[in-house]
């Protein structure tokens, strides 16, 4: 029995006796948490990879090293919504869109891996996977894509995937006049990869190679398919990888060979055909968790084995299955989620949390005849066992998703929902857990709207699962209910027009920016932190925050930019220009940036109350007001579920 377990049992039974004797558990007492990188979350030079859009904080270790992923080249052509894709609630780092691909044309990255850390000033820093060029590099175009899923706890080993670079192929009957006769394929669309120590490893999945049993055909290389997704502090990996092709994509590529075969020297080449099958997801596989173990000293990764899905498939059985491993503890537990079928040997819909133990045993934590349920996953699990995930199901009539914890060492056959803003009850609240430390704490995100048939603001939260079990109250609150005031954007004035609950009164802290645009611009600061993804054993946690930045002017799909004199120099330099209203103030939206908070007990929480106040009530908006920039404002990471 694990130390951790241990004092989770003995948690346990000093409340049981304490219950017996008839006295009460107290609240949990939370420490004040600062936003450290709080200036740079307002500095478009130092929270967000130049010429992007969008960042979010994904993963921290012990050291303070945090990990996100910067997306959206701004491309934009002048509309307000212009390339911005999906709602808050797909915010959830860090599965990512890439743009769609066209072997017609270049292929253009649109996400890319970054750190901040306390040692850099929390300046966001290009790190590159793949040589993948940054995404300011006027002389390289970024032609791939690049994701960090996850950090050593104890250590500088990450990983995350990749696309492979491209390749031109000479189109061999281009149009006349055509001024790019080529086509762009590339070798592997998505390939798990591992730094360590100035090293880095491509994980080569088990399958990358089909031989076709059409005439005349050989064997050709597909690049096959993997992801790393977390490490251990053993240093093992898992993900998930591509074991076969399915059978339709094997008549996929055999229609290929049909088609060049009969005609060789006007036929697209093989690589192209199989390109452009693989852009429109007609090439599949059958995907199972995998779990690789790192040589930290020489950068290898050797696949020590592929896990089961928790059934078994007939022989003949072609349909497609994925399962794939998102987290593993010191222990060699894998946690994630695959298909499943029930007692009857269905296949159901949507795919179930599982969890995979180092002996080969299969726990399914989910209650799978229950009406209703739309799908469960496992998403994170700490060293002492406890593994937590969210859960869908319907909800008062809506499909809503509710995060869940498990000990993996108890012998229950569920999993448990804990209450969130409602104690010993249920609310309608989507949450979605996305992280525990050693210490018990789990974070996410959950809604704070209460109204059924609008989209729902969402704020991040913190659970406390071993004060929880410990029978403790206040054991989930709103991570922003816990910043400082002036982590929440306030600044002590007998003036302000905002009193807190001791009567204080306190005024917003304005931006002023008189060196980065071609014009001073001062704003009123706000922001709120959406969603926490990661945190370590020291408390810290690191997520995204919505903050109102100065809208960028864009003219004709080109961002609108004037030559000005620099104060300091006298040099004349080219700065960007920013979209003004009728009265000169500075138009702004709401823009994704990674947040790291790290808690103080010499400071106290403010008692300002939230616009969305989950804490007490949560926020019961009337009519179809939610804000443009709430509905539309993140770009989708789909990883959430996490690290897809």
């Amino acid at each position: 029995m694990s130390l951790v377990k241990c004092n989770y049992k003995k948690t346990t039974l000093a409340i049981a006796l304490l219950t017996a004797w008839g006295a009460q558990a107290a609240p949990r007492q939370w420490d004040a948490y600062e936003i450290v990188n709080l200036d740079e979350m307002f500095s478009l030079a130092s929270s967000q990879l130049p010429a992007t859009r969008n960042g979010y904080g994904g993963d921290i270790n012990n050291q303070g090293v945090v990990l996100g992923i910067a997306q959206g080249v701004n491309n934009t052509s002048g509309l307000e919504d212009d390339g911005i894709i999906g709602e808050v609630e797909d915010v959830i780092f860090p599965t990512v869109d890439a743009l769609s691909p066209d072997i017609s044309r270049a292929f253009q990255g649109n996400n890319f891996a970054y750190e901040i850390d306390e040692g850099n000033g929390w300046t966001a820093v290009h790190s590159p996977i793949n040589n993948q060029s940054a995404p300011d590099d006027t002389d390289n175009d970024a032609t791939s894509d690049a994701f960090y899923f996850g950090i050593k706890a104890d250590g500088d080993v990450r990983v995350g995937r990749t696309s492979g670079t491209q390749s031109k192929v000479a189109d061999p009957t281009p149009d006349e006049g055509d001024e790019d006769p080529f086509f762009y394929v590339r070798d592997f669309d998505a390939r798990g990869v591992v730094q360590s120590g100035g090293n880095e490893t491509f994980l080569v999945p088990p399958y990358t190679e089909y031989t076709s049993e059409v005439s005349g055909s050989s064997t050709v290389d597909i690049g096959g398919y993997s992801v790393a997704a977390a490490v251990n502090t053993l240093d093992q990996i898992t993900g998930y990888v591509g074991t076969a092709l399915a059978s339709g994509s094997e008549d996929v590529i055999d229609s290929c060979w049909n088609v060049y075969l009969e005609n060789p020297t006007t036929a697209n080449p093989m690589d192209v055909c199989i390109q452009a099958q693989q852009n429109s997801g007609t090439i599949q596989y059958q995907v199972r968790p995998a779990i690789w173990q790192l040589d930290p000293a020489s950068g290898a990764a050797t696949l020590t084995k592929t896990l089961d899905l928790p059934f078994t498939p007939l022989d003949s059985d072609t349909t497609v299955y994925t399962a794939m491993g998102l987290g593993i503890n010191a222990s060699g537990v894998v946690v994630g989620e695959s298909n499943q079928r029930n007692d009857s040997n269905n296949l159901m819909s949507y795919r179930w949390a599982q969890i995979w133990k180092p002996d080969g045993t299969i726990l399914s934590p989910s209650k799978l005849n229950v009406e209703g349920l739309r799908g469960s996953t496992a998403t994170a699990i700490n060293d002492g066992g406890i593994a937590v995930g969210t859960v869908q199901r319907y909800i008062s009539g809506y499909p809503r998703t509710k995060f869940w914890v498990y000990d993996v060492n108890s012998g229950e056959e569920y999993y448990r929902e804990p209450s969130d803003f409602n104690p010993g009850g249920q609310t309608d609240l989507s949450s979605l857990a996305k992280d525990i430390s050693n210490n018990g704490l789990v974070v996410g995100n959950i809604e704070v709207d209460v109204q059924a048939q609008l989209p729902r603001r969402r704020n991040a939260f913190v659970y406390d699962y071993v004060a929880d079990e410990a029978g403790d109250s206040n054991t989930f609150v709103n991570l922003n209910n816990l910043l400082t005031c002036k982590s929440r954007g306030f600044v002590a004035d007998d003036n302000g027009s905002v009193v807190d609950d001791e009567g204080k009164r306190w005024s917003k802290f304005m931006i002023t920016d008189d060196t980065t645009f071609a014009q001073s611009i001062t704003y009123e600061a706000d922001f709120t932190i959406v969603e926490a993804n990661g945190v370590n054993d020291n408390g810290e946690i690191v997520g995204t925050a919505l903050v109102q930045l100065p809208r960028v002017k864009v003219e004709n799909g080109k961002v609108v930019t004037e030559e000005v004199t620099d104060p300091e120099s006298g040099e004349t330099v080219t700065k960007i220009v920013i979209e003004t209203d009728g009265f000169g103030k500075p138009i702004t939206d709401q823009l994704p940036r990674p947040v790291v908070l790290r808690a103080n007990a010499g400071e106290s929480s403010c008692t300002i109350p939230l616009e969305t106040d989950g804490d007490s009530t949560p926020n019961e908006r009337s009519g179809a007001s939610l804000p443009l920039t709430w509905v539309l404002a993140l770009l989708p990471l789909a990883w959430f579920r996490r690290r897809r």
